[in-house]
C-alpha cells in the first residue's frame, strides 16, 4: 500500500517511531554489551563510561541495548517456569528489563537509573534500591543499604546497572560529594559484583579524578561525537540521512542525503542526531498536514524559522548559496547575544528580588 493512501495519523505516528542506530551508537551499544557480558568474569565487577554532548544518541543507545537484553530473555525458563514480561505500564521499558518469575519474584538483568542533581552517596544508593523495587526506611544506615542491595541484586539476577546523567555527580558544589557518590559504583562493583555503565555529558568522567580506585575498575571509555560535515555519499553522516529519508512515510523520498540538503541540515543541527531528527520530523508532519508528496527546502526553512525565531539571513534553508563558515559565525554571534541578554535579565530580576526583600525586612522592623 502506498503511503499516500494511508491515514495521516498513521503516517505521523510512523515518523515518531523511527530510530536510526548510527555507527557511533553501535559503538556505544558494543561498549555496553561488552560490559554486560563481563558479568562475574572477575572477582570484582568493572565499569564503562559512554559520554558526549546532549543529542549525540547516548540515551538512544542505552535504550536500544535494553531492548536487546529484553529480547534475549524472552522465553527463558527459570525454576521450572517461563519468565513473563512484566507489565509495561508499571515497569518503564526504558528504565529496566523486568520479568516475573512465577512464584519467585522479579528478574531484572538490566536496570537504568537517572542520577539526580546534587546527589550524595546515601541518596544515590537509595535511588538505586528504589529502582529495583526496594523502599529504604529513613533510618537505614549505609551498611543496611549495602546489605539489602547485595541480597536483592543476587535474588533479582541483576547483571548490570546503567547510571544516566552521571555528570550530576561531578557538578556537586560540595567537594566531598563527587568522591562519595562515585563510591556507590565502587561498592556495587566490589561487594555486589554488578557491572556498572556511566552515561552522561563529557564532564561526567571528572569524578574519576577524585576517585582513583574507581578509575582502576574502569574497562572502557567512549566519547560520542556529533556527525562531522562530510558530504560524500558513503560517509556516516550521509548514510544516516539516506536511511532516515528512506524510512519517511512518503512515496517520493526527500533525498536528505543530497549535498544541498545535507549541508543545510548539518549547519542547522551542528551534526547532532537529535536536532536533525527534530527538523526533519517537524517538516514531515507539516508536509502530511498540507497533503504534499514529500519534504521540501521551503518546509524546512519554515520549521527552522518557527523553532528559532530568526530573520531570513540566519536561516540556512532560506539561502540559495551558503557559506558554511560565515553561517556558523552568524549562528555563534546570535547565541552569544542571547546568552548575554539572558544573563542580564537574570541579574535584573535578582536585583529586584533583593530590593523587595530588603524593603520587606525594613517594613517588618518598623
Amino acid at each position: 500500500m502506498k503511503w499516500k493512501s494511508r491515514p495521516a495519523e498513521e503516517r505521523r505516528k510512523h515518523i515518531g517511531s523511527f530510530v536510526a542506530v548510527t555507527p557511533t551508537m553501535k559503538r556505544a551499544i558494543d561498549v555496553l554489551r561488552r560490559c554486560y557480558r563481563a558479568y562475574h568474569d572477575e572477582p570484582q565487577a568493572s565499569c564503562v563510561f559512554v559520554v558526549g554532548q546532549t543529542g549525540v544518541g547516548k540515551t538512544t543507545a542505552a535504550n536500544d541495548f535494553l531492548e536487546e537484553v529484553r529480547e534475549e530473555y524472552l522465553g527463558t525458563l527459570m525454576d521450572g517456569h517461563n519468565l513473563k514480561l512484566a507489565d509495561v505500564e508499571e515497569y518503564d521499558r526504558s528504565m529496566s528489563v523486568t520479568f516475573e518469575n512465577p512464584g519467585q519474584g522479579f528478574v531484572r538483568p538490566l536496570v537504568k537509573i537517572q542520577v539526580p542533581k546534587k546527589t550524595t552517596y546515601k541518596r544515590l544508593f537509595a535511588d538505586t534500591l528504589a529502582a529495583i523495587g526496594i523502599k529504604v526506611p529513613v533510618s537505614a544506615t549505609l551498611g543496611d543499604m549495602m546489605s539489602i542491595a547485595r541480597q536483592q541484586i543476587k535474588e533479582q539476577g541483576i547483571r548490570m546497572i546503567i547510571f544516566d546523567d552521571c555528570q550530576h555527580i561531578a557538578e556537586s558544589n560540595l567537594n566531598r560529594d563527587p568522591y562519595e557518590a562515585a563510591d556507590v559504583f565502587k561498592a556495587l562493583m566490589k561487594e555486589a559484583r554488578v557491572q556498572i555503565a556511566c552515561v552522561g555529558l563529557p564532564h561526567a568522567t571528572d569524578f574519576l579524578l577524585e576517585n582513583a580506585q574507581l578509575e582502576t575498575l574502569k574497562s572502557e571509555e567512549l566519547h560520542m561525537m556529533p556527525f562531522s560535515l562530510d558530504l560524500d555519499d558513503q560517509s556516516e553522516y550521509c548514510s544516516f540521512l539516506k536511511a532516515f529519508s528512506d524510512d519517511l512515510p512518503f512515496d517520493r523520498k526527500p533525498l536528505l542525503e543530497k549535498p544541498a540538503m545535507a549541508l543545510r541540515l548539518h549547519l542547522a543541527s551542528d551534526g547532532y542526531v537529535a536536532a536533525i531528527a527534530k527538523y526533519v520530523s517537524l517538516a514531515a508532519k507539516e508536509a502530511i498536514d498540507r497533503n504534499q508528496d514529500t519534504i521540501t527546502m521551503d518546509l524546512l526553512q519554515e520549521v527552522y524559522r518557527r523553532k528559532h525565531n530568526v530573520p531570513e539571513n540566519e536561516n540556512p534553508f532560506r539561502k540559495a548559496e551558503i557559506d558554511p563558515e560565515g553561517f556558523r559565525k552568524i549562528k555563534a554571534d546570535r547565541r552569544r547575544e542571547r546568552v548575554a541578554e539572558a544573563r542580564k535579565g537574570r541579574a535584573t530580576r535578582r536585583a529586584k528580588e533583593r530590593e523587595l526583600s530588603l524593603r520587606k525586612k525594613g517594613a517588618a522592623k518598623r
